[in-house]
């Protein structure tokens, strides 16, 4: 086990060890402070900011923010703490955490067709989080929840979507059913008190519904497992009676449900969003120097700096007590070994060695060190058509042993660059075009090439699914 995973166990360990200790006998119900619940909200959402990636465009986090705020201050806690996060995440989920800190999947918004549906959503967190369900939960049903999450996210076990599912799932089965009808009711109640339609609520379970439902069609056609969703409203079918009572109940103050849809306003917002996998976001590591028109990396110790100029990539250790130097030349039919003594002149090297790193051939060794001067590391690794030659220099008398062993860490670091890590990969956009007379969704996901499921996942995209087409005119959202 690595000791990122044992030290993230270990912090774990000490959230876990204020909500045990705040907890009376098991069996009994829990009810934190509001003090607890924010600290222990916070802590979890410094480590969901740490470790899970965020969406980070202004124009859509400020927007769901705002909107947020909307439903927020029109609840039973109007001054309380409210903290609006997007995940970013294609997976369909949506979940809030003690002290008011509540996340929404970059997947789920694309689902989405109007600012009233968005703010559905949050308004059934908002609702967790003002009745206090994470301390209504019984002790032991808080304590797994906050470790299965905390474990999964600090351990990286599991994927951000499955580690957000994961939580989802456990807290419908901490909340039980008769919380999530709470969440719903008082949803509905800050909906409607913040002048949105209140049916929006009814709306978001039909989209995720039919999203639940392509999934199984899908994954018997392609034999996988599907991807379901979890969380928000997981528990209610289509036409779930209790649910519609509920709502309807806060809808009469909405005078026959007249509340504002705001679909202008959401597709400004929303315009440009990352559908799927958002390959642009993809983390890169601290420490490690990414040569993309090759497709090469390697790692350097902490204090280390590499700067590119044309063919060579240079080096320095902090203080410049070593320096390191990358030419890229053209390679030979000849091993690396006789490359070295061919192509860069060197007839002899200590510690010669040939070596196989990540299925590049290479050689290593010391070329002796002239007038008193410590020895030259010299390395040469082909990759495809070129011959990538290290040469480490030892810059400061007694520091040989440290800057070797930096030396060898960074050549033996070295690795092809995976296409997913290729920041140059633009991910699939979602973007909006008013529809013409002979529009269908079958037509446009033939010309935007979008592939066997392209048309379904139009139709759910725009709220029709599994039949219908746009009106001429109408603006509908397509994926390019």
């Amino acid at each position: 086990m690595s000791s990122r995973i044992l030290n993230g166990s270990r912090r774990l360990g000490m959230v876990l060890l204020v909500v045990v200790l705040s907890a009376p006998a098991v069996g009994s119900v829990l009810m934190m402070s509001a003090r607890e619940e924010a600290r222990i909200g916070k802590e979890m959402y410094e480590k969901i900011l740490a470790e899970m990636p965020i969406y980070k465009e202004p124009r859509l986090t400020e927007y769901v923010a705002a909107v947020g705020h909307r439903i927020a201050s029109h609840s039973d806690d109007p001054d309380g703490s409210f903290t609006f996060t997007v995940i970013d995440d294609p997976g369909i989920n949506a979940f809030a955490t003690p002290g008011g800190y509540i996340y929404v999947n970059r997947g789920l918004i694309t689902y989405l067709t109007s600012e009233a549906q968005l703010a559905a959503v949050l308004a059934h967190e908002v609702g967790h989080v003002t009745a206090r369900h994470a301390s209504r939960q019984k002790s032991a049903q808080t304590t797994s929840s906050i470790a299965a999450t905390l474990l999964a996210i600090l351990s990286r076990s599991n994927e951000v979507g499955e580690a957000t599912a994961m939580w989802g799932a456990a807290t419908v089965r901490g909340y039980g059913r008769e919380m999530e009808l709470e969440a719903d009711g008082l949803g509905a109640k800050f909906l409607t008190n913040a002048g949105y339609k209140t049916d929006a609520m009814i709306e978001v379970v039909s989209l995720l519904k039919d999203n639940e439902r392509f999934e199984k069609k899908k994954a018997i056609e392609t034999g996988k497992k599907p991807q379901t969703y979890h969380g928000l409203f997981a528990s209610h079918p289509r036409n779930d009676k209790r649910l519609r009572e509920v709502i309807n109940q806060a809808g009469k103050v909405a005078r026959d449900n007249t509340g504002e849809e705001n679909i202008l306003p959401f597709q400004l917002a929303t315009d440009n969003l990352v559908w799927g996998e958002n390959f642009e976001a993809k983390e890169r590591k601290d420490n490690r120097f990414y040569q993309e028109k090759l497709r090469f990396r390697f790692d350097y110790p902490e204090g280390w700096q590499f700067t590119e100029s044309g063919a060579t990539i240079s080096g320095q250790s902090e203080g410049g007590k070593g320096s390191l130097l990358l030419e890229i030349r053209p390679r030979t039919v000849d091993a690396p070994g006789v490359f070295i003594k061919k192509q860069l002149g060197i007839d002899f090297i200590k510690k010669s060695e040939a070596f196989n790193q990540n299925r590049m051939p290479g050689h290593t060794g010391l070329i002796p060190g002239q007038k008193g001067q410590p020895d030259q590391r010299l390395a040469v690794i082909y990759l495809n058509r070129y011959a990538l030659v290290f040469t480490g220099t030892i810059n400061e008398a007694g520091k040989e042993e440290e800057l070797n062993r930096d030396f060898l860490a960074i050549i033996g670091s070295l690795a092809p660059l995976s296409a997913t890590e290729l920041s140059s990969r633009e991910p699939m956009r979602i973007n909006y075009v008013k529809a013409t007379g002979g529009t269908t969704f079958e037509k446009l996901a033939a010309y935007l090439k979008l592939g066997k499921f392209g048309e379904e996942q139009l139709r759910l995209i725009n709220g029709y699914y599994p039949t219908g087409e746009p009106e001429a005119g109408q603006w509908i959202k397509i994926i390019r």
